[in-house]
């Protein structure tokens, strides 16, 4: 009877075991994820700034055609440690502005904190998540 027992305990935590590992490589992208991604497309833009705090608010799957994608939503702290000079206007393709959640111009002086909000795009590639700094996830 306890062999018994013992046997169905193995078999749940194996089947657990396996549901949580297949799991894994079809995660969606999160916090950290995100945060890395923010901070490679501010470095990639020249914006010299430090991520304070980054926060997934929010995430959906897209499926167009035979492309599977995902937006993240997110709020974040930027720190301008020497202040930086956003020029939206002169913006034309999503950069900079978008990743600060700017519309407008904005001067920021040293020391200043921006709450940010925006979108991070990925597309679901063989190597994991493609996100927009070109890397995988």
């Amino acid at each position: 009877m306890a062999s018994g027992f013992r046997f169905v305990l193995g078999v749940v935590a194996g089947v657990s075991i396996a549901l949580t590992l297949s799991a894994c490589g079809d995660h969606m992208p999160g916090d950290a994820t995100g945060a890395k991604v923010l901070r490679n497309l501010l470095e990639k833009n020249g914006v010299d700034a430090k991520l304070v705090s980054f926060k997934k608010v929010q995430g959906r799957e897209v499926k167009r055609e035979n492309v599977d994608a995902y937006e993240l939503m997110y709020e974040a702290e930027i720190l301008f440690p020497e202040g930086f000079e956003a020029k939206c206007a002169d913006e034309r393709e999503r950069g900079t502005c978008a990743f600060l959640g700017l519309d407008n111009d904005r001067t920021f002086i040293k020391a200043e904190v921006h709450t940010s909000e925006g979108t991070l795009h990925f597309v679901k590639s063989e190597k994991g998540w493609m996100a927009e700094d070109s890397n995988a996830y």
